[in-house]
C-alpha cells in the first residue's frame, strides 16, 4: 500500500506547474469570485448605477434637478449630449440616459407635462426599476415641490379670487399643508405632469434572461469543449501520431491549421445546436436575426478556437492543459459575464472583464436579441472584430508557439 502511495506522489510531482497551478486554483477562483460579487475582506463595494444626463434646456431649474440627481448615493452621475448619450446606451456601454428637453423650464413655470425621458439600453431592465425610484424621489424634491407650491397658489387665486392677497395666502398654505398630506394628490402630480418618459433604446424581441443563459453558457462549454479539441495535440505527441505526421509531407502549420479549422467547424455546429434548441424549446426568436447570427456565430468560433488551440500550444503536458484551462476559462467567464451578469458587478470589474472572449460574445448576443442592433450598425460590427482579432492574435501566437513547444518535444 505504501509502495503504491510513494510510486502516485512521484507521478505527481514530477509535473510540478500542474501541481501549482491545482494548488493556486482554488485560491485564485475564490478572490476571482469575491471581486465579481464587490470585494474582499468583508468590505464590499457599494453598486452604483451609471446614468447619462443631458440638459438641453440649461435653465437653473434643470441645473438644480442634475445637482439633486448627483447627490444621490446609489448613481454615478455623467453629463454629455444627447447624441452622445443615446450612442453610448445604445451600444451597451452605459445603462440609462435622462433627456432634459428644451422647454423644460417654461413646462415648470406653466405646470404643463415636463418634456423629460429616460432612455435605457433593453438588457438593464431590472437596474431601471432601482434607479426610477431614486429618480422619483430626487425629482419630486427639486422640480415636485416648486411646481406643486405654484400650482396650489394658482388655484388659490382661481377660488378665492374675492379675497385680498393676504388672505390667498393664507389659504394657499393651508392647502400646501393639505395637499402635502395628502399623498393621492402627490401621486397625481407625479403622474399627470412629473411623469417621466421612459423607454429602451430598442425594444427587445426576446426574454434578456434567456439570452444571458443561452450566451452565458454557450461561450463557457464552448471554451471547454474546444481547449478539449486543443488538447489532442498533446495527446498525439505523446503517442507519437505527430511525430510521423512532421515526418510527412505536411509541415507544421499545415497540421495547426487543420486542427484550426476542425475546431471552428465543430464550434460552429455546437452553437448553432444551442440556438436551435432555445428557439424550439424556448422560443427564442432566430430567422429575422439570421444574417447577423451568421455573422457572430464564425466569429465567435474563431476566437474560442485560437484560445484552444493557444493552450494547447503554450503547456507541455496534458495535466498541465486541463489546470490552465479550468482556471482561464473559469475566470473569463467570471468577470466577462457568462456565471455573473456584467452589470451587477463593480464598474471596475466590468472594464476589466472586456479582455475576456465571454464579454464579446455575450453582448454580441444581447446586441442580436436583445438591443434589435442591425447586422450594418457600428455598435454590432464592433463586436465581431474584436472577436475576431482576438481569434487572429491567439492563432498567430499559436504557430509560434506550436514550433518551439510541441514540434520540438514530438
Amino acid at each position: 500500500m505504501f509502495i503504491i502511495l510513494k510510486k502516485e506522489l512521484k507521478a505527481l510531482l514530477k509535473d510540478r506547474r500542474a501541481v501549482i497551478l491545482g494548488l493556486l486554483m482554488p485560491i485564485i477562483l475564490i478572490t476571482v469570485f469575491s471581486l465579481a460579487f464587490g470585494g474582499i475582506n468583508n468590505k464590499s463595494e457599494e453598486k452604483k448605477i451609471q446614468l447619462l444626463v443631458c440638459d438641453e434646456d440649461k435653465s437653473p431649474i434643470t441645473k438644480q434637478a442634475i445637482a439633486g440627481i448627483d447627490s444621490i448615493k446609489m448613481l454615478e452621475v455623467y453629463t454629455t449630449t444627447t447624441d452622445s448619450a443615446l450612442a453610448l446606451v445604445k451600444a451597451g456601454k452605459y445603462p440609462a440616459a435622462l433627456i432634459f428637453r428644451k422647454g423644460f423650464n417654461d413646462s415648470v413655470k406653466a405646470i404643463r407635462p415636463l418634456p423629460w425621458e429616460l432612455k435605457y439600453d433593453a438588457t438593464q431592465a431590472i437596474e431601471m426599476g432601482m434607479m426610477q425610484q431614486y429618480l422619483a424621489q430626487s425629482l419630486f424634491a427639486n422640480v415636485g415641490k416648486p411646481m406643486s407650491e405654484k400650482m396650489i397658489l394658482r388655484n388659490a387665486r382661481k377660488q378665492f379670487s374675492g379675497m385680498d392677497s393676504m388672505s390667498q395666502a393664507i389659504m394657499a398654505l393651508q392647502m400646501k399643508k393639505s395637499f402635502e398630506t395628502n399623498s393621492g394628490d402627490m401621486d397625481k402630480l407625479q403622474q399627470d405632469i412629473m411623469k417621466i418618459k421612459s423607454a429602451p433604446i430598442a425594444q427587445a424581441q426576446n426574454n434578456d434572461g434567456l439570452v444571458q443563459a443561452l450566451a452565458g453558457t454557450a461561450v463557457m462549454m464552448l471554451l471547454f469543449s474546444l481547449t478539449a479539441v486543443g488538447g489532442r495535440l498533446l495527446e498525439e505527441k505523446e503517442n507519437g501520431t505527430l511525430k510521423r505526421l512532421l515526418y510527412s509531407p505536411l509541415t507544421a502549420s499545415d497540421i495547426l491549421t487543420g486542427k484550426i479549422m476542425s475546431a471552428m467547424v465543430f464550434a460552429i455546429c455546437q452553437l448553432f445546436i444551442m440556438l436551435t434548441y432555445s428557439s424550439f424549446v424556448f422560443g427564442l426568436v432566430i430567422i429575422p436575426k439570421l444574417g447577423s447570427i451568421l455573422l457572430l456565430v464564425p466569429a465567435i468560433a474563431f476566437a474560442c478556437s485560437g484560445f484552444g488551440m493557444f493552450l494547447a500550444s503554450f503547456v507541455k503536458s496534458r495535466e498541465q492543459l486541463q489546470s490552465m484551462s479550468t482556471l482561464c476559462i473559469l475566470i473569463m467567464s467570471v468577470i466577462g459575464g457568462s456565471m455573473v451578469p456584467s452589470f451587477l458587478m463593480p464598474h471596475w470589474m466590468q472594464n476589466v472583464g472586456h479582455a475576456s472572449i465571454n464579454y464579446w460574445a455575450i453582448q454580441g448576443f444581447y446586441d442580436i436579441f436583445s438591443r434589435g442592433i442591425a447586422i450594418s450598425d457600428p455598435v454590432f460590427l464592433e463586436k465581431v472584430g474584436i472577436l475576431t482579432a482576438i481569434g487572429a492574435v491567439l492563432t498567430a501566437i499559436s504557430f509560434s508557439l506550436f514550433r518551439k513547444n510541441v514540434t520540438s518535444m514530438a
